[in-house]
């Protein structure tokens, strides 16, 4: 008897040390956000400022205020990694999970590989909008690389980082050294990944050394004039577009070849990779939506094949297939499961086009 309460109280020492370990908090600014298209002076959370390009829908303007696909990144030799930072609140969606909406997603580089550390979870009712975890603790000596994946599906007001209090940290200033932009669908935002850090932009850029910048809007990717404008006027070392998933068959043949175009004049001698959409699973069922689907994946196809050899530096992959009957939570949206079948399929097909133009990992 005696020695259980000794044991209970050798445990309650332990997790009393552990809550009252002295923590300092710095702010994610100070460290430096990245994965952006361009930066707006709106918010250092926001991924796009709509507001120099009329016409955006309320869709597009909320989208464009979630941090989806930025991330903080810093090295520090910290035992303790802890986050406070505060959402917006707004519903829930209910084929995601709470993490990739609203929590962050820790990973460490370990020889050279970026390994998953940690999530900052959240409640699964949004009515909380601040909260402060600890990450990850007890981490060995030595100074960590580290990167921060943002919520994807909800507005950012602030984020500090939590390390030991006579630990140091300080910001990965190029994380990767060359850029390519994303710009597609709901599948290019992320849904239906399980953390932010799963989606398959942020996945490629771990595996391969580079910086995929997403550009998803979830179901308003339909190449219009406003979003033409804006990707003609940023600065990367190539693009990657999901642009088949949202449009109708009548906005792909209404704006597919300028839109091409205008990105190869504004983008000389940069690739334009445009991958195919994934057949939707449901679609061996429903009659209807097969055909209009065929349809739609026909035209684009044939309009794509033309203009690869129009132009030299588009290219055209197409794999309708990459998504199987057990890897879609809501048989349009990857899991995990099927994002990892999407960057098998897909990345080694980019990789080999970047490496042509000289766009290879740090």
């Amino acid at each position: 008897m005696k020695k259980n309460f000794l044991i209970l109280i050798a445990i309650a020492a332990t997790l009393f040390s552990v809550s009252a370990r002295s923590l300092k908090f710095v702010d994610a600014t100070e460290l430096g956000i990245h994965g952006y298209t361009k930066k707006t002076d709106k918010s250092p959370y926001y991924r796009f400022d709509h507001t120099p390009y009329e016409g955006f829908n309320k869709t597009i303007i909320s989208h464009s205020k979630k941090p989806a696909g930025l991330y903080v990144a810093f090295k520090t030799n910290s035992s303790t990694i802890s986050a406070s930072w505060e959402n917006i609140p707004r519903r829930m969606y209910d084929n995601m999970t709470g993490i990739i909406q609203y929590g962050l997603d820790l990973y460490i580089r370990v020889d050279g590989k970026w390994k998953f550390a940690a999530v900052g979870r959240v409640s699964t009712l949004p009515e909380k909008s601040k909260r402060t975890k600890t990450l990850i603790e007890n981490l060995a000596d030595g100074e960590k690389e580290c990167l921060l994946y943002l919520p994807g599906w909800c507005e950012l007001k602030s984020l500090q980082i939590g390390i030991d209090d006579d630990a140091t940290i300080d910001g990965l200033s190029k994380p990767f050294r060359h850029k390519v932009v994303v710009h597609g669908s709901s599948i290019t935002h992320g849904a239906s990944a399980s953390r932010p850090g799963l989606t398959y932009t942020a996945i490629m850029a771990r595996n391969l050394g580079i910086d995929f910048i997403n550009f998803g809007f979830s179901g308003e990717c339909k190449m219009q004039p406003q979003f033409l404008e804006f990707l003609k006027s940023c600065e990367a070392d190539a693009f990657v577009f999901d642009a088949f998933s949202n449009p109708s068959e009548k906005q792909i043949e209404e704006r597919l070849e300028n839109f091409v175009a205008e990105l190869v004049k504004a983008h000389s001698g940069k690739p334009l990779i445009f991958i195919q959409t994934p057949v939707k699973q449901d679609s061996q069922f429903d009659i209807k939506n097969y055909a209009r689907r065929m349809s739609l994946i026909t035209t684009a196809t044939k309009m794509m094949k033309k203009l690869e050899k129009q132009y030299k530096d588009v290219y055209f992959l197409a794999v309708p297939d990459v998504l199987g009957p057990d890897d879609t939570i809501d048989n349009a949206h990857p899991t995990d499961l099927g994002f990892n079948r999407f960057v098998k399929v897909y990345q080694p097909k980019i990789a080999k086009i970047l490496k042509k133009y000289g766009i290879k990992g740090n």
